[in-house]
């Protein structure tokens, strides 16, 4: 069934977004991430302008982490005092970020950092990861090895724990004391990563809760949803106050969401956390690839960037605009992005126009975006089939050893 969405003006098979809600929502639920790096180039590709691919993915994580937030609750996944605090440094640290976003757009070198920035989070925390698992399952394979089920406290993690700055708080779900100043620190040092890069930070703050903080993986996985239903709620609400959330699709995909969270939380009670990491770090490996496909996408957009703002600003339509919405022309640099984003076929028509150079740039930046949305659409249904296999394969597994320990108890 196709249906339309009003605000964006994008039709689109409503299976594909309920297929995207649940496989991100099984990764959400397993990694406690809100999986933005999955699910706004795969909404891109499906033929959603960035801006608004980006308020519909806030929308549809603030709600699908409630769900896989309760759900890890139930397990005792969720650390609540760690959580709340770390909230607060989030928010300051998200404002520090975005603040320095502005000042690099003034200067006009903010696609260019953000994207490189990027990139050395995704690959250096995956390259780590990958590092971290291969080097503590050496040998795993001898029969008489016994098998690592997670990493334990980082060397890191442990100094943190020593500085004894009070007020101290005891996190009895984590297992350890440490001092305030130290989470909020780190929360606000995310956070600021978080606004800088305009993602809701769930890849960061995972691993800064496991490395940093010193948290088990399965509570580090509980905590972060738990903190992604309130900077989710936010995002989305601040998206939604200008007009860039398409809130059709997000209840569509919310409806997929909601399923495959229970799925991706039930996995991680089957799955031992050093396989947790292994599988993170895969992800993060793959959505750098995606980020580098999106870097040569901007380099052929570089190629009539300038001559289509340039157009844009002397269209009378263009203009008539911005002045109906009360916008200062002194500086148009967000209004003709937006401008852009709602009138496709006008710029579209103008690209027809233009010489060979620039119709080729403007088709091998669509490929390489999409190359960039699919890598992440079939990364999302891979690694959720894995997941779901893993949680099956656990629970047939705990099937099978009550029933020998009924048998056992019956002789």
């Amino acid at each position: 069934m196709e249906i339309f969405l009003p605000i964006s003006g994008v039709e689109i098979m409503a299976w594909k977004l309920v297929l995207l809600g649940f496989t991100v929502g099984v990764i959400g639920g397993f990694f406690g991430v809100g999986g933005a790096f999955m699910v706004t180039p795969a909404l891109n590709v499906f033929g959603f302008p960035m801006a608004y691919a980006i308020g519909t993915d806030m929308a549809h994580i603030a709600g699908k982490s409630i769900v896989a937030t309760a759900k890890h609750r139930k397990y005792g996944n969720v650390d609540m005092r760690l959580g709340l605090l770390m909230i607060v440094g989030t928010a300051i640290g998200i404002e520090g970020g975005a603040t320095m976003i502005m000042w690099l757009e003034k200067v006009g070198r903010v696609d260019f950092v953000v994207r490189i920035t990027y990139m050395v989070l995704l690959f250096g925390l995956s390259t780590y990861m990958l590092y971290e698992y291969f080097k503590l399952t050496k040998g795993q394979s001898t029969e008489k090895a016994k098998p690592v089920a997670d990493a334990g406290t980082s060397a890191l993690a442990l100094k943190m724990h020593k500085i004894k700055i009070p007020p101290m708080i005891h996190l009895k779900v984590s297992g350890f004391h440490i001092s305030a100043w130290i989470v909020l620190l780190i929360s606000a040092f995310t956070g600021f990563l978080a606004g800088f890069l305009g993602v809701g930070g769930g890849f960061i703050r995972m691993p800064s809760l496991i490395y940093l903080i010193g948290c088990p993986t399965r509570v580090a996985v509980g905590t972060d949803l738990f903190e992604i239903v309130i900077t989710g709620a936010y995002g989305a609400f601040s998206y939604a106050m200008k007009g860039r959330v398409e809130l059709v699709a997000a209840a569509v995909m919310l409806i997929g969401a909601a399923i495959g969270a229970q799925f991706g939380t039930l996995a991680t009670q089957y799955v031992k956390g050093l396989k947790i990491r292994l599988y993170f770090a895969t992800t993060m490996a793959l959505a750098g690839v995606s980020v580098v496909f999106k870097h040569i996408a901007g380099s052929y957009k570089s190629v009539y960037s300038s001559s289509l703002n340039a157009w844009v600003k002397d269209n009378p339509h263009f203009i008539e605009w911005a002045k109906s919405e009360g916008a200062a022309l002194g500086n148009t640099k967000v209004q003709v992005r937006d401008w852009i984003l709602m009138n496709k076929d006008a710029v579209k028509a103008w690209i027809a126009q233009q010489s060979d150079v620039i119709q080729q740039a403007r088709a091998m930046e669509k490929a390489w975006n999409d190359y960039s949305g699919y890598l992440m659409l079939g990364a999302a249904v891979g690694l959720s089939l894995l997941i779901i296999s893993k949680m099956m394969q656990g629970i047939r597994t705990e099937k099978r050893l009550a029933v020998q320990a009924r048998a056992a108890a019956e002789e």
